[in-house]
């Protein structure tokens, strides 16, 4: 059975913008990615951002309902963002008979239909955000060619664990500091470029423009903490986290955590997190969060033997 991808009518997106706030608000809460009121605020600035003329109607939106010969299977938005093509809504969790997921024929007939809709709004990748529990978003994402570029993950309760007694892990001196600032600014630029999401000059910028909003006075921005690893005298790491509020609670948001090209392999980059895990006690948080490139598997794979959870995905795939 072919799908189709038909406009949503005017009279039924007053319907559509209440349904498809209050899922976005419960999938935020659920996957753990934004609770309480910061799950509200984010999707009324979303919704802000997407419709601020209040209205369906645009040249860089596409709204479709999504169906067959049997009926509706669900919606999804589609919105132009330079030349990404971000899939923000992808609603399809009502598929036939109850079922969670498309069929493989049917996913390949909707990426059939969304590439020519990508490639006339001028987009060169389709970009799709989806929590843990987006079931048939990402069997879509999945068998689509869709690869992670970038995942959120958080750990919650903090657990008590030791740093390794042969690490030493000290505040940063502000001799360190112009140093690492200028690696980890050049580190994230790199990165963003590997993960598919910038190209080399829009990564450049937006590093930069990170670090000037996170690190406003330098070393001495309130609210950002700086660390250095180091065993026997040797500095083995680095390690740079900001406190932030969570649902009204303090959380520790990871920024950098680097070991050494020669010193890796040895357990530091684990002995790094257990520290984070220290400070951020100290300093009255009660979970950590970070953001992973879908790259560096490795890390990811620390992270997650450490508990840390995924809360939201970003993926990517070219047009």
């Amino acid at each position: 059975m072919s799908l189709h991808l038909k406009p949503l009518p005017a009279t039924r997106f007053e319907a559509w913008v209440t349904t498809a706030r209050q899922r976005l608000i419960d999938r935020n809460r659920e996957s753990g990615r934004r609770l309480g009121a910061d799950a509200v605020g984010h999707v009324e600035q979303v919704f802000g951002d997407l419709f601020p003329e209040g209205g369906a109607a645009s040249t860089t939106r596409v709204m479709r309902i999504v169906d067959d010969a049997d009926g509706e299977l669900g919606t999804l938005v589609l919105a132009l963002s330079g030349q990404k093509m971000l899939l923000l809504d992808l609603d399809l969790d009502i598929g036939l008979g109850g079922a969670e997921t498309l069929s493989d024929a049917q996913n390949e007939g909707l990426l059939a239909l969304l590439l020519p809709i990508a490639r006339d709004m001028g987009a060169t990748q389709i970009g799709a955000q989806l929590f843990p529990q987006d079931t048939a978003g990402r069997v879509f994402a999945e068998q689509s060619g869709f690869e992670v570029a970038s995942i959120q993950m958080v750990l919650e309760p903090l657990p008590v664990r030791d740093v390794a007694p042969h690490v030493e892990v000290s505040p940063m001196t502000a001799e360190r500091f112009p140093r690492f600032a200028a690696a980890s600014e050049e580190g994230f630029a790199h990165d963003l470029v590997a993960s598919g999401r910038y190209t080399s000059e829009e990564a450049i910028a937006e590093s930069h423009r990170q670090m000037v909003e996170e690190l406003p006075d330098g070393l001495d921005t309130e609210g950002q903490e700086f660390f250095t690893a180091s065993v026997d005298g040797t500095e083995v790491g680095i390690l740079w986290f900001g406190m932030r509020r969570r649902d009204g609670r303090p959380q520790a948001f990871i920024l950098d955590i680097e070991v050494a090209a020669d010193q890796r392999r040895r357990g530091y980059g684990r002995a790094l997190m257990h520290a984070a895990e220290r400070e951020a006690r100290r300093l009255g948080a009660d979970s950590i969060g970070l953001h992973a490139f879908g790259f560096n598997t490795g890390a990811v794979d620390l992270y997650e033997q450490l508990g840390y959870r995924r809360t939201e995905e970003s993926l990517l795939r070219e047009v």
